[in-house]
């Protein structure tokens, strides 16, 4: 005798929809508080917006919890033969240094050569 199926997560969902009871209070949407104190869809228009904060990747918000932030760091793809990062890969591991080491090293010689300091572009300078 086969055992009856499974309910699937749309069923099981739909039956504690139904219950009615529930420990979760949700408010409408773009119910935001902005960092003047005031409802975002409520401000006045002669109240300006709060200035956009950066945070740090564990930020302290007003309720006590930590916030993880995801800073974008630039990124660049590079493309070579399979043999290439190998290479690259062997020469990091006998000089004890990670492969990213390496291909600072080329850039920085790189830059050098056209007359460029990698060090100072990479501060931003």
């Amino acid at each position: 005798m086969a055992k009856a199926p499974r309910p699937s997560i749309n069923d099981q969902l739909a039956a504690i929809a139904a219950q009615g009871t529930s420990n979760v209070t949700t408010l409408p949407r773009g119910n935001v508080e902005t960092g003047n104190g005031q409802r975002d869809n409520a401000a006045p228009e002669h109240v300006a917006p709060a200035p956009a904060v950066r945070l740090t990747p564990e930020a302290e918000v007003p309720d006590g919890f930590k916030r993880r932030v995801r800073v974008e760091k630039p990124h660049a793809s590079v493309y070579a033969h399979p043999k290439v990062f190998k290479a690259i890969r062997e020469i990091a591991a006998a000089q004890g240094c990670k492969p990213h080491d390496i291909y600072l090293e080329g850039l920085r010689l790189a830059l050098r050569a056209h007359g460029r300091d990698f060090d100072a572009l990479n501060r931003g300078e």
